[in-house]
């Protein structure tokens, strides 16, 4: 068993490895979202969510995890047409998980571009395209008239085949019908096949708008980021293509000059709104190629969003529940190196099964209301839950956090928190159960315990041994809160699975 003098050590390191980046997390959670679009990611565009949320991979605290890794906006691609009844109407229950999604990433600090993704569809049917783009336009647009201006719009992804010929007469009139409900609102377009930085000559774009971002994609040289793609006839037989020489930067620089000299000429902002290498192009080649494309992109100034969070170009592995390594360290390195340093200082942080952060508390119930707030513990940052008064239960109120890993059957597992009520009762205790478990019913405990509350902030810990095994991401920390009559003020939880501590 995990003893407490041995957990309160293991602790304060843990604090000294977290307290930075949790207390640069707590202004950013409270911030608002940064003006520009900079590092992103594609997300949701083949998902179940949409038809089935039961099967759906991507939850929302995904949304969390995002922000958490270093980026400041989603790109949500939504293949809209096909939940569209015969008048084009979308259907109440795509919008309402629309509206969810869209909730969830706000809530989390990030940026969210709506971009329309039926780009396949337009390329072979111009006439339906038009019709349901513009009835798209017609429902989405009113209906975000009053979000954030974190909220942006795309209007079609890859414009390719039959659209391209009447690729700018589209983008006026949806960019019409956008501009009667949202007249100031971030639109972003691109230039047609495929987003193609070879077209950004024939792009017609009204000058007086200047909320316009335009986009280009970027997936050169494609026998090496498409080797083995089974969707293009071309590359599906290609293997052992490498990416790196001098000829190859070469290129890269020159192909980003020339959008940043188009950029410059016409004084429009610049989002690559895709980049990335499949799988099969080994993950060495993967990465380089993806550290040198990002970094190019902001020695220019241009803001990017990578091809994709999963599905394939994967850079979250949900098996895993965390991120592709390589990958995310190629997109975001001072993430990968602070999370280094971090672990070579403290190994206890390779045990961890969670996410550190105060913002992956959610409180649920009747009579509570709960903000962050300054205080001793990690970051200087905790959450204080208010709770009108004691209720029948102790699980009619709770804050529970996510524990992203998976547990097996006889891990040793140990919950670590700081938490304190928020009296002047100097008297004043509160024993409440706090356990690791299942998620969703039967909501099977994996390790429970009893803990007391004082006025004073001080470690609260349970610890025990799984009797099962439980997949990555089912599980939950809960701390039940019904019969607790005063405000609760709690840090940031962490969970460790088989961590043995050094003598």
């Amino acid at each position: 068993m995990f003893v407490r003098p041995v957990l309160l050590r293991v602790l304060g390191s843990l604090l000294l490895a977290f307290g930075l980046a949790a207390n640069t997390q707590a202004q950013t959670d409270a911030a608002p979202p940064m003006a520009a679009l900079k590092r992103g990611v594609n997300v949701l565009g083949y998902d179940p969510i949409w038809t089935d949320p039961a099967k759906a991979r991507f939850q929302l605290r995904h949304m969390q995890a995002i922000r958490d890794g270093g980026f400041d906006h989603v790109r949500m691609n939504l293949h809209a047409f096909q939940h569209m009844d015969a008048d084009y109407k979308l259907s109440p229950q795509w919008l309402k998980q629309l509206d969810e999604l869209v909730d969830a990433a706000l809530k989390a600090g990030l940026q969210v571009i709506l971009d329309e993704h039926n780009f396949n569809d337009c390329a072979k049917g111009i006439a339906d395209c038009r019709a349901r783009l513009l009835a798209f336009w017609r429902q989405v647009a009113p209906r975000f008239r009053v979000a954030p201006d974190a909220v942006v719009f795309e209007i079609l992804n890859e414009p390719n085949g039959e659209a391209n010929a009447v690729w700018n007469d589209i983008l006026a009139e949806n960019l019409a019908v956008i501009r009667d409900s949202n007249p100031s609102r971030r639109v972003i377009v691109g230039p047609k096949s495929w987003n193609s930085l070879e077209q950004l000559d024939n792009l017609r774009l009204p000058e007086s708008d200047r909320r316009l971002i335009v986009t280009f994609h970027y997936y050169t040289p494609m026998e090496f980021t498409h080797q083995g793609a089974s969707w293009t006839p071309q590359f599906k037989d290609l293997s052992g293509v490498t990416w790196g020489t001098a000829a190859d930067r070469e290129r890269l620089q020159k192909d980003f000059d020339r959008v940043k000299a188009w950029a410059d000429q016409h004084s429009r902002p610049i989002l690559m709104g895709e980049f990335g290498a499949l799988e099969s192009a080994g993950m060495a080649q993967r990465a380089a190629w993806t550290a040198a494309v990002a970094r190019a992109a902001e020695a220019r100034g241009f803001g990017w969003s990578y091809w994709q969070f999963d599905s394939d170009f994967v850079l979250w592995d949900m098996a895993a529940d965390g991120w592709v390594k390589p990958i995310h360290g190629a997109l975001v390195p001072e993430k990968a190196g602070a999370a280094s340093a971090a672990r070579a200082t403290d190994p206890a942080l390779d045990y961890l099964i969670n996410t550190p952060r105060v913002s992956t508390w959610s409180v649920y119930g009747d009579g509570q209301s709960s903000q962050q707030v300054p205080c001793a513990a990690t970051g200087k940052v905790c959450l204080r839950v208010a709770l009108a008064s004691a209720r029948p239960n102790v699980w009619d109120i709770g804050a529970v956090a996510p524990v992203q890993g998976g547990i097996a059957k006889g891990d040793k597992l140990q919950v670590i928190a700081w938490a304190r009520l928020d009296t002047e009762d100097a008297k004043a205790q509160a024993v409440v159960p706090m356990l690791l478990q299942l998620g969703a019913p039967p909501y099977t405990a994996v390790v429970s315990g009893s803990v007391t509350l004082t006025g004073k902030l001080e470690a609260i810990t349970i610890g025990g041994m799984a009797s099962e095994s439980f997949a990555a991401g089912t599980v939950n920390l809960a701390l039940q809160l019904g019969q607790v009559s005063q405000p609760v003020v709690l840090s940031a939880p962490f969970v460790l699975k088989n961590y043995k501590p050094a003598p």
